[in-house]
Parts: structure tokens; sequence; C-alpha cells
């Protein structure tokens, strides 16, 4: 139980450190944004379907020398890491760019928005964004513990 709570602990700290990455249109609802981007992935998904392809990836090899009791010397090879297979979705950068362009065509842009300093936290009142405000150089964001999040354009 207890190697669990760190890793947990560790990662939702992070989580509220890390930069929002979201599709925004100023003035539009966050729940409309929300709508528009499952529509978006949905209609990429069916035209751009999981094409699942599997790799393999040798394990790495290291020399080793192996000496007799007469003192001939060998070298051989002896692998330090397991090869392994590796299956991975061969569309999903492609279906990424159809969700951007779909987004695109409905208004969106896509933003990074920093995480706001422990001062602006302190200072605000926490609620999630409803409607996506104007932005401005200094705005950032507050993830919240429901994994909504609140974009906030401090004073400068």
């Amino acid at each position: 139980m207890r190697k669990l709570v760190f890793p947990i602990v560790f990662s939702t700290i992070l989580v509220g450190c890390t930069p929002l990455s979201l599709f925004y249109k100023e003035g539009a609802p966050v729940q409309r944004m929300n709508s528009d981007l499952a529509d978006c992935k949905l209609r990429a998904l069916r035209d751009v379907p999981v094409d699942q392809d599997t790799r393999y990836i040798p394990g790495q090899e290291a020399p080793r020398v192996i000496c007799d009791a007469a003192g001939v010397c060998q070298t051989i090879w002896v692998q330090i890491t397991p090869d392994t297979i590796e299956t991975y979705d061969a569309n999903e950068e492609v279906r990424k760019e159809y969700v951007g362009a779909c987004m695109a065509k409905s208004g969106y842009a896509p933003v990074r928005l920093p995480a706001c300093q422990d001062a602006v936290v302190k200072a605000t009142t926490l609620k999630a964004t409803k409607v996506l405000p104007p932005l401005s150089a200094n705005s950032c964001a507050i993830r919240l513990k429901t994994g909504q999040y609140q974009i906030v354009t401090p004073p400068t």
C-alpha cells in the first residue's frame, strides 16, 4: 500500500504544475468546446481509423571477456536487455492533425497556458471556467481537483 501512495501523490502534484493545452475560441462555452472536440475526434476516428502495426525492437548486447584457467580469453556477446515487440497505431498522428483541422474549421485555435503561480492560486476564488475568457500574455490556468480548469488573467 505504501508503495502506491507516493506515485499517486507525486503524479497529482505534477498535474497541477503542467501547462494546460486546449482548443480556444474567445467567448465559447467550455461545454460547447468539449462537444465540438468530441465530434471532431469521432469524425477523425471514422475517417482515419486505427491502423495497428507491430514493430520488433532488438534487445541490447554487450561484450564480455571470459578467460579459462590457462589464461585463454575470448569475447562473447551477452544480451543485457530483452527483445521487445511493440504495437502502435500508425494513424495516431494523422488523426491528431485531422482533429486540429476540424477544430480550426469551427474557429478554435490550439493554446497552451502555463500553470498559475502559487500566489495567483491563493488570491483566486476557485471555480471552473464556463466560458473561454479573453487571453493576455500573463494568462494562466489552475487545474481543479474535479479535472476541470480555471483560466485566470492576473493584473499586471
